[in-house]
């Protein structure tokens, strides 16, 4: 089976959808796997060879180029050097207008290359796999590709990127986002097969939609065991800082440093790519109670989180990002589940990811961050806490996210469309 994936991102391990890929695609050993995206960045992962890369610099140049594994190595001399230059020079009051003069720019320029249409032709996919986005030039994309590779398509939504309930005062992003809702409507008709993350989005969309939906959650693999709990208690966060997350963050942070001052009883240790201003990286980084690292390669972070304690999942509490995240389950839920450790969860109680934790008692659930404190110290002081609630975790991930029956029903999905014969 030839697969061709159409998205945003770069497939690299260390970013979110570069980690989502290569969980579903290491599952399909005998395929043949390429991927057209659109951003500046080069891809690392161990599943995929072959790319075709539109960013948003070279378009400016009219241009896309192919990457095969001979092609490139990870140095700093990517796209993506220029594009985060750009990104950082631009004020956050005007976010939302830089997001909507690049779809303009999607627009006005030719990125329907010669280049482009032979990288599909040579290729000649048997199936389409295009997550969907906030933004819609990566759909007008997966379907100008499905137009010339005449096979069907699947796609794949894990945030809440249609519904109008989002709390923004910018005219900027309701222009985008009306246009978004349009692009989203036409690429899911044009699909054989959606994928939510989560029963709740499901249930939301599927009435809105025309075309088949159901539920793929990340995979893992579950081992047995009960480890000690260490001393200090070492809590641990991966991913994004986005969206506020970072606030809540700072507030276990602080709680961690209150816990010391007697004795040093608990460490704080977070991995990110996302950029902080110095002011928010001082708040969650002390050097003695918390500690921020760089993003790490998926193995090497599963390493890390087998030296720690508390695994950490957080959601934002202010009522726009609470809104933007509703429906989301993130993927580093189950990195936690997986990860041997207890799970922490602090955020709304109502929110798709927590609710699900919170449903499933599989993990300690922080849902106001007045308690935060008490609930830490609780934590720290009781070590037979940490490890039932490490079991609790493993017991919902054995459960619902064995690797080998995801794959198994993901592959089946798959065949199932390319057999058939529907376009």
């Amino acid at each position: 089976m030839k697969i061709l994936i159409v998205s945003s991102e770069s497939w690299r391990e260390t970013n979110n959808g570069g980690n989502v890929l290569s969980n579903i695609f290491g599952a399909f050993p005998d395929a043949e796997i390429a991927q057209v995206y659109c951003s500046g960045e080069l891809p690392e992962n161990g599943v995929c060879r072959k790319y075709f890369q539109i960013s948003d610099t070279m378009l400016l140049r009219d241009k896309g180029r192919r990457l095969e594994e001979r092609d490139y190595s990870y140095d700093s001399s990517s796209e993506a050097v220029v594009e985060n230059r750009i990104k950082k020079k631009i004020p956050k009051l005007f976010k939302e207008s830089a997001l909507l003069a690049r779809e303009v720019l999607w627009s006005v320029i030719n990125w329907r290359t010669e280049g482009l249409r032979q990288f599909i032709k040579e290729f000649a996919p048997d199936v389409i796999f295009a997550p969907c986005y906030s933004y819609f030039h990566v759909s007008k994309l997966a379907l100008y590709i499905k137009s010339i590779a005449g096979c069907p398509m699947i796609s794949y939504i894990s945030d809440d990127n249609y519904s109008l309930k989002q709390l923004r005062f910018s005219p900027a992003f309701w222009i985008n986002r009306l246009i978004t809702r349009k692009w989203i409507r036409r690429h899911f008709a044009q699909c054989s097969l959606v994928y939510t993350m989560t029963e709740m989005q499901r249930q939301e969309y599927q009435p809105l939609m025309k075309c088949p939906m159901k539920v793929l959650c990340k995979s893992a693999e579950f081992e047995d065991g009960e480890r000690p709990v260490g001393n200090p208690v070492k809590f641990i966060y991966a991913g994004g800082l986005y969206l506020n997350r970072w606030r809540v963050l700072a507030r276990l942070s602080s709680a961690i440093e209150t816990i010391n001052k007697d004795a040093h009883k608990a460490e704080l240790h977070i991995y990110s790519g996302s950029v902080l201003k110095a002011k928010e990286r001082n708040r969650i980084h002390d050097g003695s109670n918390s500690f921020l690292h760089g993003p790490l390669p998926y193995e090497e972070l599963r390493a890390e989180y087998k030296r720690c304690d508390v695994a950490i999942h957080v959601e934002s509490f202010d009522l726009k990002n609470r809104l933007i995240t509703r429906l989301s389950f993130s993927t580093k839920i189950i990195d936690c589940l997986e990860s041997g450790c207890a799970v922490l969860a602090i955020g709304p109680e109502n929110q798709a990811g927590i609710a699900y934790l919170k449903d499933n008692d599989a993990a300690i659930c922080i849902p106001s961050l007045d308690s935060l404190q008490t609930e830490i110290e609780s934590l720290v002081g009781n070590s037979n806490i940490v490890q039932e609630y490490a079991q609790k975790a493993k017991q919902l991930g054995r459960k619902n996210h064995i690797k080998e029956s995801i794959d198994e029903s993901t592959i089946k999905d798959f065949c199932e469309v390319v057999n058939s014969g529907i376009i």
